[in-house]
Order: C-alpha cells, then sequence, then structure tokens
C-alpha cells in the first residue's frame, strides 16, 4: 500500500508535467524576447550586422528628442480618453440592455460585432465613411446642414486623432459592455428593491448600490482600456498611417518605422520598452486607483 507522501509527490511531478509546456512557450516566446529586446536596447544593433555595447546612449536619443516626446504626449492622451469613453459608454449600454425586452440579445449582439471584425477590415471600412469629398458622414451632415459640409475628419492634424479615438471606442465598446452586463448579473435584485421601497431615486440606487458592487468590472474594464489604448497601432497605421504631419502616430507606430523602415533596431526596442514600462506603470496606477474603491465598496 503507497503511503501519502508517495502519492503527493506524484501529484507534484503529474502538476509539473502539466505545467512544463505552457511554461516552455512563455519561457520561449515570451521571457527570452523581452530580456534580448532590453539587452539589444543597449547596443547599437541595426539588425544585420555587428554591434556593439553603447549603454544607455539609446534612451538619452529617446528622451532629448521633441517629437518622441510629443509622441508619447499624445499615446498618453489618446489612450486614456479612450479608457474613460469606452468605460462609460459601455457602462450606459450595459444598464440599457440589462433591462427585460424581447429584442435584448440581438441589440447585445450588434453592439458587440464592431469587436468581430478585423481592425484592419474596420479602418479601411472607415476609411470611405470618413473620406472628405465622398465620404457616407460628410453627405450626411450635408444633408441634415442644407448645405456643403466638408469636414477633414482624417486629413487634418486637428481632428485626426480624435477621429481615431471614436473608432476605437466604437470597436472596443462591446467588449466592456459584455463585462459590466456580467457584473451586473450580481447585484441581487432583492437589494434593488429593498432601495426602491426606501424611496432611492434611480441615480440615487445606482450610485450608492450598483456602481460599488459592479467595481471589480470597473477594475477588468479599466486595464482592457488602458492596454488597448495605450499600444494603440494597427487602427491608427491602417487608417491614416500615423498621419497627417504625424498627428496621429502613437508610440507604437513610432516603434514600427524607427525598427523596420529607418533599420535604426536598437533604437526601436528602447523605444519599445518605454512603451512597456509606460503602460505597465499607467496602467497599475489605475488598477491600484480602482482596486482601492472596490476595497471600500465591500467594507
Amino acid at each position: 500500500m503507497r503511503s501519502k507522501g508517495t502519492l503527493n509527490l506524484k501529484t507534484f511531478w503529474i502538476g509539473i508535467l502539466f505545467l512544463l509546456p505552457i511554461s516552455v512557450m512563455i519561457v520561449t516566446f515570451m521571457l527570452v524576447p523581452i530580456f534580448q529586446t532590453m539587452y539589444y536596447s543597449l547596443t547599437n544593433w541595426d539588425g544585420l550586422g555587428e554591434y556593439r555595447f553603447i549603454g544607455f546612449r539609446n534612451y538619452q536619443r529617446i528622451f532629448s528628442d521633441a517629437s518622441f516626446v510629443k509622441t508619447l504626449y499624445r499615446t498618453l492622451w489618446m489612450g486614456v480618453a479612450i479608457a474613460l469613453l469606452t468605460n462609460v459608454i459601455g457602462m450606459l449600454l450595459a444598464l440599457a440592455v440589462n433591462q427585460a425586452f424581447k429584442t435584448k440579445n440581438l441589440i447585445r449582439t450588434l453592439f458587440y460585432f464592431p469587436k468581430l471584425l478585423p481592425i484592419v477590415l474596420g479602418a479601411y471600412v472607415w476609411g470611405y465613411i470618413l473620406d472628405t469629398n465622398n465620404g457616407l458622414m460628410n453627405k450626411i451632415l450635408s444633408s441634415l446642414m442644407g448645405k456643403q459640409v466638408k469636414v477633414l475628419w482624417v486629413d487634418s492634424p486637428d481632428f485626426v486623432a480624435y477621429t481615431i479615438i471614436l473608432v476605437a471606442v466604437w470597436q472596443l465598446t462591446g467588449p466592456i459592455m459584455i463585462v459590466y452586463l456580467a457584473a451586473l448579473q450580481f447585484v441581487p435584485n432583492e437589494i434593488k428593491e429593498a432601495a426602491i421601497m426606501d424611496g432611492a431615486s434611480p441615480s440615487r440606487k445606482f450610485f450608492s448600490i450598483i456602481l460599488p458592487m459592479i467595481a471589480p468590472g470597473i477594475t477588468v474594464n479599466t486595464l482592457i482600456g488602458l492596454a488597448s489604448g495605450l499600444k494603440l497601432f494597427d487602427l491608427p497605421f491602417a487608417l491614416t498611417g500615423g498621419g497627417p504631419a504625424r498627428a496621429s502616430e502613437t508610440l507604437a507606430i513610432r516603434i514600427y518605422r524607427n525598427a523596420f523602415q529607418s533599420l535604426d533596431l536598437a533604437y526601436g526596442m528602447a523605444a519599445a520598452c518605454v512603451l512597456v514600462i509606460f503602460v505597465l506603470v499607467i496602467t497599475l496606477l489605475f488598477v491600484v486607483v480602482t482596486k482601492k474603491y472596490e476595497g471600500r465598496a465591500y467594507e
């Protein structure tokens, strides 16, 4: 008869065996590339020939470049704007479609549908809609205004960043709404009914009962919105290429151009490290804030 210690040891090695494949994949395809990127960012490697160690010179170039700092700032405010708008709109949509009516499942599907489209395909569709001369958006505005309207949605440095934010919100709001819908299912009906019986107004019921109880959903959606907004690449690259005049260029697009178009790979890797640290710090900051709110909600 086997001892309990032998069985525990066998269970341990079986667990190690099951963890081994995913551990190898994580180390091979995530940790090794991360450390290689960090190392090569300290060299002058162009991706082809020999290289030498130059220390933090690439990072000095990055933060002494005014256009890079401007791109960093643009990426920050675009990412925060996308996170805030998707969370506010997603929560409002979740509250609306959480009601009991016949077509609620169809409406939920329609709101989620933009996420099912490939981002590049969605960008090209929006490119036709927002075209200055023949786009559907300007035609609708012209019909409503009764005169010719030509808004430079993607052709003006003053408008293009806001246009990309709106398209990103359109694409990301569906998943955010789904998370809030799931969170709303855990709000007991008894508590809401008791609040109504006590004479609580709809706004009082929302801010005092519903909002604190869906705090975990707020934390998750904050993470999703910020991570998606701060590493934005494919949408602006496909829609505008980062233009006009680099007005929609994000940090991810700048890294791509430096690394693969200018073949300054080490500089691009240094910028990628800055982006990773940037995303981690901003995301963790917001998660800590929302976690504190979540903790107070259950006190």
